[in-house]
């Protein structure tokens, strides 16, 4: 096997290791049927570990009472208001619909405007089971962990009271605690502004220090936001939860039920977030930058062979002023969308998460997220986006695929010199990798240049499927005919059994037309009879492996490849003709001159 044969093998092998790795993040997806199974066993076994979980094995909370009743458990200061009137009051704007309750004066429940779920049901991103959300947590100065979330607040709205903002309004709603009726109290205000998926949290204590035993609160956020996509898994890859820390990105990233993490920093902290595929959470800190976050993530199996994480996040907040301590927050709770997110100036966009971030992240942030927006301002099929981007990326690598072409034909042209000296040499093996190279110095070819354009699109198919699969503006996107969306695979058989090696039960009509195009273009270049087999085993390979791909992915690479052929084509074409042309002018007879002069 010559050196040009042994690189494009090892070139192959981490092509289909990269894609190997994420088919494993993205394992055939459930059959509908279990969908209910599925989100009942996530109520019934998951095990969950929340910041609440975790801080309460470091206070001095005894445990061992946690089943006993709540004047036992929160003490004489808070123990009575255990008991209370759940009041919720409903708060709609132009982009979400909420509804707050007067127990943990927190937020319950809170729906995305103009997005749905897999199955057509408005997405819902609190996981009503769980609680309300945005609670306090502290030691008591009686030495009992208090978290707000089961305490009742007070509050003037009336029970079901509807609330619309509108253009350019917003709307106060203020929930008290007073604790004693020397002023001390806790004062949750949330701020609703329209037309954002933002909105402001102030947190007021006054005299703190008749309450709180170490100068220390934090604002928490406990669970993970709900899923809403067709596949666990595809969710669970991209959640993760994270901390803008001393301007540095705490990324926390749980991968086995066996290793519960967590993160507990101190310093200035701007914000702390979680997020799922497609919807993130925010915690921010206005104003002044909070004193520390904890993070902490648990990892739990679902049925066919699906996963789901749960963080939970926290912003640590020392207290200044015992007599009256006032901290604003703003909470960011909507969909991960790059122009939002990067429109707030906090570098919140950062969340974005790639595979090979480093090398990928420059690549999908900086050119193909801001060209795909661009096109899309005036297209609104994001199917014809990826096609004219296909064209582009064809035009911008043509040069490099003509150098790959003329190398592939010097190689061919050299392979009866090379099979001459392989056999010449063929027992001294170092002296025919000598003359080897020689041959290619001298005949001035690279025996890697073959490979060279399919290393330059390895990036962007990187930083692709990342967009694809986890921005906003693709998801549930239409195209036509059966891609229905273009963040998924698109499926058009159903297998009664899985294809060994892939795990794959389903077919790709997109990815056999990638598989197809591949195999055509390798058919029209290989010609070296050693290699013939790759040309059918490549392009079978990589349409199960490209099958749990999202359709967006899919839809480039097979454009790619259709365009390559056209090319390839014609410079098949153009360089028979000027094989022809040379062959005619060399076996074009003499002119028959005939000498006339005198006899």
């Amino acid at each position: 096997m010559d050196r040009n044969s042994i690189i494009g093998f090892v070139l192959i092998g981490v092509i289909l290791i990269g894609w190997l790795y994420f088919q494993n993040k993205n394992a055939p997806p459930p059959k509908p049927e279990d969908k209910k199974q599925t989100e009942e066993q996530v109520k019934k076994d998951s095990v969950k570990t929340t910041a609440v979980d975790t801080v309460k094995k470091t206070t001095t909370t005894d445990t061992s009472k946690v089943n006993q009743p709540v004047s036992e458990k929160y003490g004489m200061l808070f123990g009575k208001f255990e008991k209370g009137e759940d009041k919720i009051i409903i708060v709609e704007t132009d982009k979400f619909y909420a509804e707050f309750s007067t127990k943990g004066g927190a937020l319950i429940k809170y729906e995305v405007k103009g997005f749905k779920t897999w199955d057509g049901y408005p997405v819902q991103l609190l996981q009503l089971e769980k609680g309300g959300q945005l609670n306090l947590l502290f030691n008591s100065t009686e030495g009992k962990l208090i978290d707000t979330r089961d305490l009742y607040f007070n509050s003037d709205y009336k029970p079901w009271e509807r609330v619309d903002v509108k253009g350019n309004s917003d709307y106060k709603l203020k929930f008290e605690m007073p604790i004693d009726s020397n002023g001390a109290k806790i004062t949750k205000i949330f701020t609703i502004r329209n037309d954002s998926y933002m909105f402001g949290v102030e947190i007021n204590l006054d005299n703190s220090s008749k309450f709180i035993s170490n100068f220390e609160y934090q604002l928490v956020w406990e669970n993970s936001l709900k899923l809403t996509e067709y596949r666990s898994d595809s969710e669970g890859s991209h959640a993760n939860a994270f901390a803008e820390s001393g301007g540095e990105l705490e990324v926390l990233d749980v991968t086995s039920k066996d290793e519960p993490l967590k993160s507990d920093l101190n310093g200035q902290t701007s914000w702390v977030s979680s997020r799922t595929m497609y919807f993130t959470v925010f915690l921010i800190s206005e104003g002044r930058k909070a004193d520390g976050s904890y993070l902490t993530g648990t990892y739990s199996d679902l049925p066919n062979n699906g996963f789901v994480k749960d963080y939970s996040i926290a912003l640590k907040m020392a207290i200044k002023n015992d007599k009256s301590e006032k901290n604003k927050f703003n909470i960011y709770l909507g969909p991960v969308d790059y122009e939002i997110l990067k429109s707030y100036n906090m570098d919140l966009q950062s969340t974005m998460r790639f595979s090979l971030d480093f090398l990928v992240r420059p690549i999908a942030q900086y050119a193909i997220l801001p060209f795909f927006l661009f096109l899309h301002s005036f297209i609104s099929n994001w199917g014809i986006v990826i096609i004219i981007f296909s064209i582009v990326m064809k035009i911008v690598l043509t040069p490099f695929t003509r150098y790959q072409m003329k190398s592939m034909k010097k190689m061919g042209e050299l392979q009866p010199k090379m099979t001459a000296m392989r056999e010449k040499y063929k027992d001294d093996p170092q002296k025919q990798q000598q003359m080897l190279m020689k041959l290619y110095k001298e005949e001035k070819i690279n025996p890697a240049g073959g490979c060279l354009p399919m290393l330059l699109q390895l990036p962007i198919l990187y930083a692709l499927f990342g967009v694809f699969s986890s921005t906003i503006e693709l998801r549930q996107a239409y195209f036509g005919l059966w891609i229905h969306d273009l963040a998924v695979p698109d499926v058009i058989l159903q297998l009664p059994f899985k294809i060994p090696l892939f795990g794959v039960d389903y077919l790709s009509g997109l990815a056999l037309l990638m598989g197809i195009t591949m195999f055509i273009q390798q058919k029209m270049t290989v010609k070296d009879p050693k290699q013939m087999a790759m040309v059918y085993i490549m392009p079978i390979m990589l349409t199960f492996l490209f099958t749990t791909l999202p359709a967006g992915l899919n839809l480039y690479y097979f454009m790619f490849n259709l365009l390559s052929i056209i090319e390839q084509y014609f410079v098949q074409k153009k360089g028979k003709k000027e094989a022809e042309d040379k062959v005619e002018v060399v076996t074009q007879p003499k002119p028959n001159f005939k000498y006339k002069g005198k006899k």
